[in-house]
């Protein structure tokens, strides 16, 4: 499910093609393309054809019964990206988050369990490409800001899908830059409503607990 809301220049190049900056990263996705209004045209066109609801029948026939769909928090839409990179171009995801639902929606269809991996958090997790950014930097752990932003992001996500039978669980971070801050930012997670992920011992899915 990699590449449908979270992008990588080098597994879809052609979103690329008329993007800002460096572009190798999200951001310059939505900066580029000559408008918001164009940039959104073509996000949307590709949430609708680049996995469809025939690929969920067809991974449930060879017999997968999960999907991970990595989302970032500029998919739930222009509220949650006020005062972040994505403030300016907020409009283009205005129609994001009902897309998730949908492709959510359509594996349950087939019987199809999902983990929603939150791929890109506010400031970034680890400063790589897939987080968002593509100016390197890692400013999640370091501003509170940000850390509160991500918490409202997991949080919102935790009231949404928590109801939903085929959501098995939230990957709170995609590889977070291992720091001491990182134990505090998960101590504030709501993990009473829905099973809570993480990526950061070696690849491996690792379970917060609660208290």
């Amino acid at each position: 499910m990699f590449c449908r809301f979270v992008h990588e220049q080098w597994m879809t190049p052609s979103i690329f093609e008329c993007a800002s900056g460096s572009k190798a990263a999200e951001i310059d996705i939505a900066s580029g393309w000559g408008s918001v209004d164009s940039a959104r045209a073509v996000l949307e066109r590709h949430w609708d054809t680049f996995i469809t609801e025939s690929d969920f029948e067809y991974l449930a026939k060879i017999g997968i019964n999960t999907v991970r769909l990595p989302i970032g928090y500029w998919n739930l839409g222009p509220n949650f990206v006020q005062g972040t990179a994505f403030e300016t171009v907020a409009l283009v995801y205005r129609n994001s988050w009902p897309r998730v639902v949908r492709a959510i929606n359509q594996a349950s269809k087939y019987g199809l369990g999902v983990l929603v991996d939150l791929h890109g958090a506010v400031g970034s997790q680890n400063g790589q490409q897939h987080s968002g950014v593509s100016d390197g930097q890692t400013n999640l752990f370091n501003v509170s800001s940000n850390m509160d932003k991500t918490i409202n992001v997991l949080t919102f996500l935790a009231q949404q899908l928590a109801p939903v039978n085929n959501v098995v669980g939230i990957q709170i971070l995609n590889e977070p830059q291992y720091v001491l801050e990182l134990t505090s930012f998960c101590e504030f997670l709501p993990l009473h409503t829905v099973p809570f992920f993480s990526t950061y011992e070696g690849g491996r899915l690792s379970r917060f607990q609660s208290s």
